[in-house]
């Protein structure tokens, strides 16, 4: 997850729960590591644990984009048609992006297909949106977001964000940016002249001067909305423009840091300091089965490679606190389960292990809303994986939920 917004201001779009209002949300991938699936038996396969989330008790789903996906860590180049076709097979589940490339998508299209899936869910969409994370797949669609430039990336994100707020928000718009302005000039339009309506969507030539969307999103004044982040920037920025935070890898004094930077940016918008944590998603890795032994074995293999692929790609100090270096050997010679597990990033164990892992971090941290994911890896078997889950559902969030409502 990158720092993935610029734009300021704009309506808030915040859902702040109350005490009685956890959030245990599950991330979803379409996850084909060792190759042997149809993507047919993917989307089914995606459509029956969807549906075992809204069984089991879990408030949201929540779904990425990626995009050429051959090695098939995550198969859905398309998060709104994903969820348009889960929509009609749920109820209660809220359905969210997690993210949407903003800067791959022209601005009123993805707000035109958005508000659409808003109202086929009959109100239970969230949107968060990315600048994207894999080079490949950016450059492909948009060769401009090439995020090697972040000060062009973050310009077009921040622009695409802004047309969307306004087209969601007022019922006539314009906008005249950088790289887009609505309407164009000198076209003309035609309103019907018996819909008050639509007066002054034309000037005394007839020259379109504002649009409307057709339709705007069912929630007002939008869906809730979220960016992604890793820094104190990014938080700020998403405080600022009314958007929640969604973070992944910061743990102890990095994490308090940017949620201490999130509730006093707010303090700023609203003059009301907020509770540590509030607006905020902490996503973590988590795996149970019966006993800590067992999901440690199953588990280990998958925690070694995720802190191989992350080290390459980031760093090992991704995972790691304030003051702790990543040359220092102890970290070098520490296993990867361990590293990981200490750190409050992996979720793994016994119902009682894992249990104990959310309340102790919700206390600390005040988060009132976790983002769980499991793992793309073959190592882990459909079995185990729907064990892990029904466990879950009927022995974790209630035990979890029981012990942070009655510690309030």
């Amino acid at each position: 997850m990158k720092d993935d917004l610029e734009g300021k201001g704009g309506a808030d779009n915040l859902v702040v729960p109350g005490p009685d209002e956890l959030r245990f949300d599950m991330l979803v991938t379409l996850s084909n590591i060792n190759g042997t699936k149809s993507w047919p038996q993917l989307l089914n396969e995606t459509r029956r644990r969807v549906q075992d989330l809204e069984r089991l008790g879990f408030d949201a789903a929540w779904f990425g984009e990626h995009h050429f996906d051959v090695y098939s860590t995550d198969a859905c180049p398309n998060p709104v048609m994903l969820a348009t076709d889960l929509a009609a097979r749920t109820k209660t589940l809220r359905l969210c992006m997690g993210a949407v490339t903003l800067t791959t998508w022209h601005p009123l299209r993805l707000a035109e297909d958005l508000a659409m899936l808003d109202h086929f869910s009959n109100g239970r969409l969230e949107v968060g949106f990315s600048r994207g994370i894999i080079p490949f797949e950016i450059v492909n669609i948009n060769p401009d977001a090439d995020r090697t430039k972040p000060e062009v990336s973050k310009a077009i994100f921040a622009e695409n964000l802004e047309i969307i707020k306004r087209a969601w928000t007022q019922e006539k718009f314009d906008w005249d940016g950088e790289r887009h302005q609505f309407p164009k000039p000198g076209i003309k339009y035609h309103p019907n002249p018996e819909t008050p309506t639509l007066d002054g969507v034309t000037d005394s030539d007839g020259n379109w001067n504002k649009m409307m969307l057709v339709p705007r999103p069912l929630q007002e004044p939008t869906p809730p909305m979220w960016a992604t982040s890793e820094t104190i920037e990014g938080f700020v920025n998403a405080a600022e423009a009314g958007l929640g935070g969604i973070t992944l890898f910061p743990n102890g004094r990095k994490l308090m840091k940017l949620l201490e930077a999130y509730q006093e940016a707010r303090r700023g918008v609203t003059g009301v300091l907020p509770p540590l944590g509030a607006n905020c998603a902490l996503a973590r890795k988590v795996f149970v089965a019966p006993t800590d032994e067992e999901a440690r074995r199953i588990y280990k293999p998958i925690a070694e490679k995720r802190l191989e692929v992350y080290t390459k790609v980031r760093g090992l100090g991704v995972f790691l606190d304030e003051g702790e270096d990543e040359n220092d050997p102890k970290f070098q010679n520490m296993s990867a389960f361990d590293l990981l597990f200490d750190r409050g990033h992996l979720f793994v164990g016994s119902p009682e292990t894992v249990t104990n892992k959310i309340v102790e971090m919700s206390k600390e941290f005040g988060i009132r809303h976790w983002l769980f994911g499991g793992d793309a890896d073959a190592a882990i078997t459909s079995e185990d994986s729907q064990r892990s889950l029904e466990m879950m559902g009927n022995e974790v969030l209630p035990a979890a939920r029981e012990a942070l409502v009655n510690a309030e």
